[in-house]
């Protein structure tokens, strides 16, 4: 999962940098304080990450509810 969180940053910061370009300096400074109190707070090689399924399809949502024996609507 670690792996996974290094190359997603790698792929937001390149993100940042174009969208950067595009706004307005109060919205740019914005969204740069926000991925910093995100991005440079490493999460610790003994701490384990949790993640949430994705459920924008009917499919994974129905299974996920399955697992979990719990209807959600």
């Amino acid at each position: 999962m670690r792996e996974y969180i290094k190359t997603n940053l790698k792929v937001i910061k390149k993100h940042i940098k174009k969208r950067k370009k595009e706004l307005s300096r109060l919205n740019k400074l914005s969204i740069i304080e926000e991925f910093k109190e995100w991005s440079e707070d490493p999460i610790p090689e003994n701490e384990l990450i949790w993640t949430l399924p994705d459920l924008t399809s009917v499919n994974r949502l129905k299974n996920f509810c399955r697992q979990i024996k719990k209807e959600i609507y």
